[in-house]
């Protein structure tokens, strides 16, 4: 089933418009913040960014949906730099079910890749690893597969990341340094939470009780300055379990959607 959602992606840039910065509009690190963190322990170490399009109205999602938590846990336990992200479409909330996670931005996205990769159309689930390889999401085999042909490849780009929880605005300041990025590469932002469970009353999966690890709860894409540095903020009200959320930041082409670099980091307070 094909989604044609469109919304702006949520994202605000501090001193600049999102998507829109100069060099000189990206804001200087001040020299009292928190450190800067590395997301990796050597530089520009190979990632794999997989990217998930599911849906809770959607009854051949949740073997995907298992099969991300697995990818996430493995990769939590022998730490690859592997960053599963869970994008919720919204074009099965007509079919009975609201997906609370769901977000016409998210559809929106899935169907960039639709037409960067060629593909009759959009359809859940859809995993894509890097922004070049995609396939049934529920796939086990061919997942892991591209995730190590992703990891056998070098990155082009290198970020340092920090991101900072303020539980009273309910907002994530995320300070970041890209280094390596090609004219005209973007900064996708997204903050994620893992550990979700949802009781589904209707829809395909009415009756069910369906688990989500590294929801996208907001997500931003940023145009990258001359520099590489800046800041930028993500709403955080969405958040149930801050304790068991992140942010993880990737560059990436935004023509041919081929993601270049990659790094996540955990919610300091």
């Amino acid at each position: 089933m094909a989604g044609r959602g469109s919304i702006l992606l949520m994202a605000l840039a501090l001193g600049a418009c999102a998507g829109r910065a100069t060099p000189a509009d990206m804001p200087r690190l001040s020299p009292d913040a928190p450190p800067i963190v590395k997301t990796g322990a050597a530089a520009a170490a190979p990632v794999a960014v997989v990217e998930l399009f599911t849906s809770e109205g959607c009854s051949s999602c949740p073997p995907a949906d298992r099969l991300l938590s697995a990818i996430t846990d493995e990769a939590r336990q022998d730490g690859r730099r592997i960053f599963p992200l869970s994008f919720h479409v919204d074009y099965w909330n007509k079919l009975g079910w609201r997906d609370p996670f769901s977000d016409a931005a998210y559809s929106s996205r899935q169907n960039d890749y639709v037409r960067a990769l060629g593909i009759d159309g959009a359809y859940t689930p859809q995993m894509i690893v890097n922004g070049r390889a995609e396939f049934i999401g529920s796939d086990a085999t061919t997942a892991r597969a591209r995730i190590a042909d992703a990891l056998a490849m070098p990155v082009e780009a290198e970020i340092r990341l920090n991101a900072t929880l303020d539980t009273a605005a309910k907002t994530v300041t995320v300070r970041y340094e890209v280094t390596g990025a090609r004219p005209g590469e973007a900064l996708n932002l997204a903050l994620t939470e893992r550990d979700l469970n949802v009781e589904v009353a209707r829809g395909e999966n009415g009756g069910r009780k369906l688990h989500h690890d590294n929801v996208v709860r907001a997500f931003a894409t940023i145009r990258i300055g001359e520099d590489g540095h800046g800041t930028a903020m993500l709403p955080a009200g969405a958040l149930e379990q801050p304790g068991k959320s992140a942010v993880v930041a990737y560059v990436q082409n935004p023509e041919t959607m081929r993601i270049t670099g990659g790094g996540m980091t955990g919610l300091a307070k």
